[in-house]
């Protein structure tokens, strides 16, 4: 039956469970406490798979790296190896080459002058005939024997026999104590040779021997040289071997 108060009808107040509401307010904190639950778990796993590709992406890059650097390591040592081993087989024929040459050139001197290559340079200026030319400057020599090969003329390379000494007879050098080793004179002219052989040996044909007189101003000059004193005048006795 419905109620009146005052004289007007009322509307029935709508029961419900006791406690109902918190219970409700309580299952939605649940619910959202899950949700945070499950997506910080989901931005969680992505952030471990993100940080996963990124190492194993830069784990491949060092490999490639380290990699990398081993076959350029490998290359080069190779490489230097290859060069060292064709340095030494340059060295090895230039030796083998400049030997050779020694040889056939004494055998060839040998042939020529009828006599042996001298086991050792004379300890004195031996003496010469043959008519002295006196250049302008004041070198002089003395054609000993004239060769009948090639001619050395400036730019050219002549391999000679040679005795150092000086004007008093003193000797400081000789190529025949060194069993005879030829010694070059490349770029005849403008060779790393005193001024006197430079000038001195134009010329000469293989095969031939000149004296060679060489004022100071053409040698070693006021300063001297090792063993060389001051103002020395210097006497080569060359033989040219070879002529290129």
């Amino acid at each position: 039956m419905t109620q009146t108060v005052n004289g007007q009808n009322q509307p029935p107040h709508k029961q419900g469970r006791p406690g109902q509401r918190q219970q409700e307010r309580f299952a939605r904190q649940a619910r959202r406490r899950r949700r945070i639950l499950i997506w910080g778990s989901v931005i969680s796993a992505l952030v471990l798979i993100a940080f996963g590709i990124f190492g194993i992406v830069k784990y491949q890059q060092h490999t490639d790296e380290v990699n990398k650097m081993k076959d350029q390591q490998a290359t080069a040592t190779a490489s230097a190896a290859n060069a060292t081993a064709s340095v030494v087989a340059n060295v090895t024929a230039t030796a083998n080459a400049q030997v050779t040459a020694t040889v056939v050139a004494n055998a060839m001197l040998t042939a020529t002058s009828g006599s042996p290559t001298p086991a050792a340079g004379p300890a004195t200026p031996p003496n010469v005939a043959g008519d002295t030319v006196k250049l302008a400057d004041g070198l002089q020599y003395i054609d000993v024997k004239v060769g009948n090969g090639p001619e050395a003329k400036p730019g050219t390379t002549v391999y000679v026999q040679y005795t150092w000494l000086q004007r008093n007879g003193q000797k400081f050098d000789s190529s025949y104590d060194r069993h005879g080793e030829l010694f070059p004179v490349q770029n005849l002219g403008q060779a790393q040779v005193i001024p006197g052989w430079n000038e001195g040996l134009v010329g000469m044909k293989a095969g031939g021997t000149r004296r060679l007189i060489i004022p100071p101003a053409l040698a070693y000059g006021p300063k001297g040289q090792g063993p060389i004193p001051p103002n020395a005048t210097l006497i080569f006795d060359v033989t040219a071997a070879i002529v290129q």
